[in-house]
């Protein structure tokens, strides 16, 4: 069986971060990681290589 996708979702909205967070994991998915700017997500993805990130424009 294959490890589920690593995410790491970015959003300047905490409740927006916490929430899609909160369905990502009920669905099984690996969060591992969450950003409230594009600075921060580059940092983060650059340490943490997730297979996906979510983010918002």
């Amino acid at each position: 069986m294959n490890p589920p996708p690593r995410i790491l979702v970015v959003d300047d909205h905490a409740l927006a971060r916490e929430g899609l967070r909160a369905i990502l994991l009920a669905a099984g998915y690996d969060v591992v990681g969450e950003a409230a700017s594009g600075e921060q997500a580059v940092i983060m993805a650059s340490d943490l290589a997730p297979d996906l990130v979510l983010l918002d424009i």
